[in-house]
């Protein structure tokens, strides 16, 4: 299959990257792989069902017809608007960049979630002392730092490639194999992650019932619920990596914006998009909002132990904003 890929990329090297010219080398390179698998299934080797596929779809004068570029073939149209190409190398970093935008962000949220842990187990100590409540303030002081650098660094990190929001841009057959590869490679483990992240949401408010049953001291309910919140931060900082890698995958994979049948290239995935312009604007900022309102309601009513039930309220309304409002952007598989 690698001489098939290599053979049809440089059949398309001298056209212009258009959609049509990338729809119809998506549609070949399909038609070039079912005809090698039925080859190979039919009892031919590897090498005598390369020869056959490229004998019967290596010429391109003969198919411009059936893939609809005859006129680009033939030089009838000279207005083309050519996108920019995306390297394998350039997929390579990008996805490792996005890895690591993962990491950070999803450490950022951690210490978002976690940062009140110190005044919750402060405030529930019966004689705590003014340098446990200062040791308090100084974790939720850092906490907050920490996720302010790891939500700026990982966002500065990501703006080199902004040009693939912003340009046209394409990648070729080979390179879409190469994401297909790798983004199958890491399914099992995707899946892992996620149903670890779902196990810890569930779970995290055992900790707090069992500690208040058996002891029913503050204190104990204070560690219980940073515990909650820790399990939670955990849940969201390991769901994040995941959807992070899998975002990453699904970004290069749509660059290739046509209708074309290649298991190569991917369709939108299901993104939630919001068509009213106030809800798209709301959902902008509303992770961001939740943070500043569980702030300053902690802060200025102490509650940190009752506070903390703002987060998965947050999580029910953005979910029900998504199922409402939201528009899940499927295309049709021809």
């Amino acid at each position: 299959m690698n001489t098939i890929r290599s053979y049809l990329e440089s059949m398309f090297a001298k056209l212009p990257n258009t959609p049509d010219v990338i729809k119809a080398k998506c549609e070949l390179g399909q038609m070039m792989e079912d005809k090698y698998t039925e080859l190979v299934n039919e009892g031919q080797s590897e090498n005598e069902a390369v020869a056959q596929v490229i004998s019967e779809f290596g010429n391109l004068d003969e198919l411009g017809d059936v893939l609809g570029i005859s006129s680009i073939l033939n030089h009838e149209s000279g207005n083309f608007t050519a996108g920019r190409q995306v390297t394998l190398q350039e997929a390579q970093s990008y996805l490792d960049d996005k890895a690591r935008y993962g990491l950070f962000h999803g450490l950022g949220t951690f210490f978002a979630i976690i940062c009140s842990c110190g005044i919750i187990l402060a405030g529930s100590l019966e004689n705590g002392s003014q340098k446990t409540i200062v040791s308090g303030l100084l974790f939720l002081f850092i906490s907050i730092a920490a996720c302010v650098a790891f939500h700026t660094y990982s966002s500065l990190q990501m703006n080199k490639w902004n040009f693939l929001k912003k340009e046209p841009c394409s990648i070729d057959y080979g390179t879409a194999g190469m994401i297909n590869d790798l983004r199958r490679s890491t399914h099992d483990t995707s899946i892992l992650q996620r149903t670890i992240a779902i196990l810890l949401f569930c779970t995290s408010y055992i900790p707090l019932i069992v500690l208040s049953m058996l002891t029913g001291q503050s204190v104990f309910v204070g560690l219980g619920v940073d515990i909650l919140l820790f399990m939670v931060g955990l849940g969201v900082l390991i769901l994040t990596v995941s959807s992070s890698r899998e975002d990453g995958y699904r970004t290069l994979l749509n660059l290739n914006n046509s209708s074309c049948s290649s298991e190569y290239y991917s369709r939108n995935n299901g993104e939630n998009y919001y068509e009213n312009k106030t809800v798209r604007i709301i959902m902008s900022v509303f992770w961001p909002t939740v943070t500043c309102v569980y702030l300053i309601w902690s802060f200025l009513s102490f509650a940190w132990y009752i506070t903390w039930i703002i987060w998965p309220l947050a999580a029910v309304a953005d979910s029900l904003i998504k199922a409402i409002f939201g528009t899940r952007k499927e295309e049709d598989r021809s």
